[in-house]
């Protein structure tokens, strides 16, 4: 007969293989119930190294699988997501083998393999044979949709595991109930999708100060007006005009109407080679949409975007390769992104106005929209953040241009 000791814990340091805080199983069906992340550790009988940890964060939707070799290598992580009551999406699986009992846990050179599903599509395998080290192949194939997912029963406390035939729990001892210990730096934590860490509303308020990478401290001077933007169907994209692919429209409605478009100006001095200037830069532009400030911030999703299926820190956003971005309505889209193309393509005025530096406006008469156009400070994807007062209403719609991690606001008394 098979036996593993089951234990549960608040959390798991990864790197040295421990439990964080360890608590009974009553503790820890409490923390089930109310969606706080714990872990369960199973464990054989004379082995020193776990078998697998399951962790577990139901209010984050997710759930992760880590098995383990008996020297303490991870050979497989499984990325579930709860997108249903009942049973979890598997996401992401990674599997990795190494080449000799001298390989440390998750090598850079260890064969690796990883399946990403996304719902309703296909799966794609990636091989690396010398794992990140070396070359990959990539690939898509069909799964049965049976293979994509795994019922909810199967985690957790009152798990239903059939690996072995019998679970044992264990309840940590009194001296080990880890209060006071320090957080360890490699502690397990849910992937959570990326937010700013301040309000954005710091930025459109003048006076505040800025500690920035690139040229120290810098001042809130005005939020200055680009131009008005016509959405008179309510839709709106925020996309890159000269992307030639679907433009990533919000799900979003705003009512329509005709709404400034707004930049924070910030200003400083910087210094190079001994002399000094003038600095002024634009980190952010804003669709206002009421004059309400904003209470809170989230993400803005376009058509099948689901934020519980992001891997920790990320957003989606808008792509670019040329470090552009507008605003427009989503039913002239084609006619005024087509005429953006000409103008920067061909150099074409073709009933472009030339609004501000760096902003170009574009209106179709047919149906009253409009397009504004703005810079990025680069190519990638660009997260469009919604903000909306107390009572939950929209009140505006924001694009950080730059790299907010440049921006820390400045307290008062620092």
């Amino acid at each position: 007969m098979s036996t593993v000791d089951i234990s549960y814990a608040q959390g798991w340091d990864a790197e040295t293989r421990r439990a964080y805080r360890p608590l009974s199983a009553a503790a820890a069906r409490l923390r089930d119930d109310a969606g706080e992340p714990y872990v369960v550790i199973h464990r054989e009988p004379g082995r020193a190294e776990p078998v697998s940890v399951y962790l577990v964060a139901w209010a984050d939707h997710h759930v992760g699988h880590w098995m383990y070799d008996e020297s303490g290598r991870r050979t497989r992580e499984f990325d579930l997501r709860l997108l249903e009551p009942d049973r979890l999406f598997v996401r992401q699986v990674v599997e990795r083998r190494y080449a000799s009992p001298d390989q440390p846990d998750r090598a850079r050179d260890a064969w690796r393999t990883t399946l990403i599903l996304t719902p309703g599509g296909r799966a794609e395998h990636i091989v690396e044979e010398r794992g990140a080290a070396g070359p990959a192949r990539r690939g898509r194939s069909d799964l049965p949709e049976a293979q994509w997912w795994i019922p909810r029963e199967a985690f957790g406390v009152d798990e239903s595991g059939d690996q072995h035939d019998r679970y044992d729990a264990v309840e940590p001892e009194p001296a080990a109930s880890g209060e006071g210990q320090a957080p360890p730096a490699a502690l397990w934590r849910p992937p959570r999708p990326y937010h700013p860490e301040f309000d954005v509303q710091e930025l459109l308020r003048p006076g505040n100060r800025f500690d920035t990478d690139n040229w120290g401290e810098l001042t809130v001077d005005r939020v200055e007006d680009i131009h008005t933007v016509r959405v008179p169907s309510g839709r709106l994209v925020v996309a890159d005009p000269l992307y030639q692919g679907v433009p990533r429209e919000l799900t979003e409605r705003i009512p329509p109407g005709e709404y400034p478009l707004q930049t924070a100006v910030l200003v400083g001095e910087g210094e190079y080679d001994g002399e000094r200037f003038p600095v002024t830069e634009e980190p952010l532009v804003r669709l206002l949409i009421s004059e309400v400030p904003a209470a809170t911030w989230e993400l803005g999703l376009g058509e099948k975007e689901d934020p519980r299926l992001l891997p920790d820190r990320q957003a989606y956003g808008f792509p670019t390769d040329a470090a552009q971005g507008a605003f427009a309505d989503a039913t002239a889209w084609k006619t005024l992104a087509d005429a953006f193309r000409r103008c920067f393509d061909e150099g074409t005025d073709d009933g472009v106005q030339d609004v501000r530096t760096g902003s170009l406006r574009i209106a179709d008469d047919m149906t009253g929209g409009d397009l504004v156009s703005f810079h990025t400070d680069g190519d990638g994807a660009w997260p469009v953040w919604l903000g909306r007062a107390a009572s939950g209403a929209l009140v505006s719609v924001v694009v950080i241009t730059g790299l907010l991690s440049d921006f820390r606001p400045v307290r008062s008394g620092t």
